[in-house]
């Protein structure tokens, strides 16, 4: 195909990408300035807008719920001179998502991927392990339940080995209701051990993410493994290495017993346990599946394979509704994924549905001819959708109505800003993430549509939010400006520069997609790279496989995850993945 450099160079985003390396700019100086000094163990900054010292009192605070992408991007950015950072979320860490496959497996370490959300940022006011079960718009308050640290509480009784995980992904409900004075919270105390605190806040950062959608099909909350978090794959590795063991057991080989039936039984039951079915063709699910096939080429190989006796009997089923893997790709992409799978042995399902998760069985049936198929297995791994989770729910009951988003999102405009009750409380709550839903149309599209729930817009999307706040936009304005200074104020070098540039108005969010990337299995992997909605190349094969790994390494939270990431890979390179089961 003939390379058009003029519809090349035509199409390039040029405005965003000078705004993008502008801000980087911006940001570099924001990350490296001289930390806060502490007196009494309170933060004492410098407004960097008006350049006076105020002491955390007076700064704004900003509470952010999650420790996702977008709440990742946002507190690593956010200038603690400026904003008192409160930051609440169930687990103390980001983690990088795009590699819970790998880690499901061993081929990495799930603490290779994570980073405390407090060496992110060591400067935030407060971090606060619980989850937000309500909030008062008009008031500026949120609710927090509290997490249950029953490991270390529990061992002061003799309790700890029989602790609860504290890391349960699932969300939790909770009622959270005011007094008619406003001056009490009640709450319904069946809803676990641990308290209701209230946090005031001036902005409100909704980055809570999403959770499994398992509830559509009956069965599947129940007895399918989620693969969101590290503590979902630590889980499911978990699982995987029980299912190795279970189908190793005496009871289901041949020679345990003596005639034909039994022997054929012990067989069928010996594939089951370690028949993995994945349910989702986007690119979790699609990862996952060449993931665990290179696991299981690894221990099945007839010279040094732990697990040779299974080499026969393990299979991975990838069931997905529509007629192509991975959608968002282009065709010849989608394409080369159908066939690396099958050529390692996948058990592909596509235009089938799941209709039904028992506790050793899935149920599919086949779009068009409605034909059901029940399929004996081991382990069911959901990878076919989010929801949101209750606190969303709780936030539109709050919130016009129409703030309410599709697929139970949140509307927000240019500058992640969701409607609310009052034109007080207007900027005060800002939606990040998968939680977020802005309808953006560019010139190719006929129509806007939203942007998609992936970690490149959440992460874009925190950036943004955190630099409109570090240069202290008024984010009640429409669009958001910066503030008046009187004569008394000192000269302001941040103002001079933003005046320079034409920012005394905040820009609108611009999403700039790099394109797409997934690991398909046996070091092959697929590459759709742009910039903007330009297409620059698509890759499949061992070279794309080489710029995944590149990417993967380049885009870790910090220099010590791509050390101990870089490891892991030459270790399972060097000596296989680990099987040991603690």
């Amino acid at each position: 195909m003939k390379f058009n450099t003029k519809n090349f160079l035509n199409n390039l985003p040029i405005p965003s990408l000078i705004f993008a390396g502008q801000s980087s700019f911006n940001d570099s100086s924001t990350i490296s300035k001289i930390p806060p000094r502490k007196k009494n163990g309170k933060f004492r900054g410098q407004d960097k807008l008006k350049r006076i010292d105020r002491p955390r009192e007076a700064r704004k605070t900003v509470v952010v719920l999650g420790t996702g992408w977008a709440a990742h991007a946002f507190v690593k950015l956010a200038s603690t001179y400026d904003l008192r950072v409160v930051v609440v979320s169930p687990v103390n860490h980001f983690v990088f998502t795009p590699m819970l496959a790998s880690a499901s497996v061993g081929t990495v370490e799930y603490r290779s991927m994570t980073e405390p959300i407090r060496v992110t940022n060591p400067y935030i006011d407060n971090f606060v392990e619980g989850r937000a079960i309500g909030i008062d718009v008009k008031g500026k308050k949120v609710q927090v339940r509290l997490s249950d640290l029953g490991t270390v509480t529990g061992s002061l009784q003799g309790l700890a080995s029989n602790a609860a995980c504290r890391l349960d992904p699932e969300p939790v409900w909770s009622q959270v209701i005011y007094n008619e004075d406003g001056t009490m919270v009640q709450r319904d105390p069946s809803q676990g051990a641990g308290g209701v605190i209230e946090l005031e806040y001036d902005h409100l950062i909704c980055a809570v993410g999403t959770a499994a959608r398992s509830t559509i099909v009956p069965g599947a909350k129940e007895f399918c493994f989620n693969l969101k978090t590290s503590q979902d794959s630590k889980r499911l590795r978990t699982a995987i290495g029980e299912a190795l063991e279970y189908a190793s057991r005496p009871d289901v080989q041949e020679y345990y017993y003596d005639d034909d039936e039994s022997k054929m039984l012990a067989t069928a039951e010996r594939r089951r346990r370690v028949t993995i079915a994945v349910v989702g063709g986007g690119p979790t699910g699609v990862e996952l599946s060449g993931e665990l096939k290179d696991f299981f080429s690894q221990i099945t190989r007839a010279s040094d394979g732990a697990y040779q006796h299974l080499k026969d009997d393990i299979s991975v089923i990838l069931v997905h509704g529509g007629s192509d893997l991975l959608p968002a790709m282009d065709r010849d992409l989608r394409q080369r994924a159908l066939e690396a799978l099958s050529e390692q042995g996948v058990d592909l399902r596509l235009n089938t549905r799941l209709s039904e998760v028992g506790r050793d069985f899935i149920t599919i049936k086949e779009k068009g001819t409605g034909i059901e198929e029940t399929i004996p297995v081991g382990i069911t791994v959901w990878a076919a959708g989010n929801a949101p989770v209750p606190f969303v729910k709780e936030l539109l009951n709050n919130l016009p109505p129409e703030a309410a988003g599709s697929g139970g999102r949140i509307n927000v405009d240019q500058w992640c800003r969701c409607l609310t009750p009052t034109p007080e409380t207007f900027g005060s709550i800002l939606v990040l993430g998968d939680v977020a839903c802005f309808e953006a149309q560019d010139k190719f599209d006929d129509a806007p549509e939203p942007l998609p729930q992936t970690a490149q817009v959440a992460g874009q999307q925190g950036a943004f939010v955190a630099r409109m706040l570090n240069r202290g936009y008024d984010m009640q304005m429409t669009p958001p400006k910066l503030p008046e200074l009187s004569e008394s104020e000192a000269f302001s070098l941040l103002r001079t520069w933003l005046v320079a540039r034409g920012l005394e108005e905040a820009p609108g969010f611009t999403f700039l997609s790099l394109g797409l990337l997934a690991y398909v299995g046996q070091e092959e992997a697929l590459n759709q790279v742009t910039l903007g909605n330009v297409p620059l190349f698509n890759y499949s094969g061992k070279i794309a496989f080489a710029l995944w790994r590149s990417v993967y390494l380049t885009k870790q939270a910090s220099t010590r995850n791509q050390a101990l990431i870089a490891f892991d890979w030459l270790r399972t390179e060097t000596f296989g993945r680990d099987i040991t089961r603690l």
